[in-house]
């Protein structure tokens, strides 16, 4: 009967992240820098604006490109926050940042063309391509370069069949931040081999060095590129499932038949609480970003005092990528045994595409007293290898 199943969904395998959490569950005591999700609850004061919009009536269908007030507060802060004027043709509401990611390969992709994906990546793409009819092409990103997208890797993996270059900055699992000049060199290339650009922006609150930059502003990209963002991360929102998309009309109206005949529209209640956090004090999540770098900074502090492993910096996201080749080659058998001897969960890097092997990613999304616990563990497991 399997083989009734569509290929491109036999061909997915299941989520690595999620088997972990599964393997995690028969323990007690488990701590879990798996899963990149922020340990902070949604500020009380969202909930309650969306809880009162509820009883006030705003349970119906919105739109499908969205809750026009949301809309509004989302061109006045990508104005005011990022300089870009946009019409209303150029943005809509997706049901978390994976609903624009959809809605853009679905809107874009014939069978057979191709995408052009830096790795390590967000697993989802290659499921999310691979649902589309596209085929995906690695583009190599190595630890000696700062796990920073090269443009002349991206030149060399360049193929015919290439429709479509996916940038993810501040990157999952990385934690890199691309420069303006990366970005410059990038925009020249989709220009001058007519690719659209996918950018997955959903990280850009959390940075700790240097600023966040989006191809978007460069020459010739705004006719070319949709961003996806999301409320989920920078405003502890995940539950919610709130995201939304701008860029080229011409795109953002595709992506708009597939979000209406897929999910009619996001939650109208969600949209009313996306709209809360926009008025909400800039404050609560400034310092949601402060305590993240804060935790990065500790996480890499042990990691790089710790023999065997190699770890650079986090810049932005909040995620650390560590290479533990020299502790263990492999990478799934490390992170499952560390489960079982210490009770601690990292994800291997495997998960994240080939040139994740060799390494694991940690999300730094417990507070500082379970970090610190975690840290101790994970230093007891290593020297353990190490000496044995």
């Amino acid at each position: 009967m399997k083989s009734k199943i569509a290929a491109c969904v036999r061909e997915v395998v299941p989520s690595v992240i999620r088997q972990m959490s599964i393997l995690a569950s028969k323990y007690d005591n488990v701590i879990s820098l798996g899963i990149g999700e922020p340990d902070f609850h949604t500020p009380a004061q969202i909930c309650e604006a969306a809880l009162a919009d509820a009883r006030a009536g705003h349970t119906h269908y919105t739109p499908s490109r969205g809750d026009a007030e949301l809309l509004e507060a989302l061109r006045r802060l990508i104005r005011e926050k990022r300089g870009i004027e946009l019409d209303m043709s150029e943005l809509l509401i997706t049901h978390g940042g994976m609903g624009g990611l959809n809605g853009f390969l679905r809107a874009a992709l014939e069978p057979g063309d191709q995408v052009l994906v830096p790795e390590p990546h967000f697993p989802t793409y290659k499921a999310q391509i691979c649902f589309a009819g596209g085929e995906i092409v690695y583009v190599p990103v190595r630890y000696e370069e700062g796990f920073v997208l090269q443009p002349d890797a991206v030149r060399r993996a360049l193929t015919p069949r290439c429709k479509v270059l996916i940038l993810n900055s501040p990157n999952n699992p990385t934690g890199s931040i691309m420069s303006g000049e990366i970005l410059d060199e990038l925009a020249r290339i989709a220009v001058e081999h007519d690719l659209l650009v996918l950018s997955d922006e959903v990280y850009e609150r959390l940075v700790f060095t240097g600023r966040h930059d989006s191809i978007y502003t460069r020459p010739g990209m705004p006719e070319r590129t949709v961003v996806v963002n999301s409320f989920s991360k920078s405003y502890a929102m995940t539950g919610w499932r709130m995201g939304y998309a701008y860029g080229a009309a011409w795109l953002i109206e595709e992506m708009l038949k597939v979000i209406t005949y897929q999910t009619s529209c996001a939650s109208s209640v969600g949209q009313r609480a996306a709209l809360a956090a926009l008025r909400a004090d800039e404050r609560i999540f400034e310092e949601m970003a402060r305590e993240f770098g804060r935790r990065c900074a500790y996480v890499y502090e042990r990691l790089h005092a710790i023999p065997g492993v190699r770890v650079l910096p986090a810049a932005g996201a909040f995620y650390m990528f560590p290479d533990i080749s020299a502790v263990d080659s492999d990478c799934r058998r490390f992170a499952t045994d560390l489960i079982k001897e210490e009770q601690l969960v990292v994800i291997p890097g495997a998960a994240f595409g080939p040139s994740g092997c060799g390494f694991v990613r940690l999300a730094c999304t417990v507070n500082m007293e379970r970090t610190k616990e975690a840290m101790d563990r994970l230093e007891r497991f290593i020297r353990r290898r190490i000496s044995a």
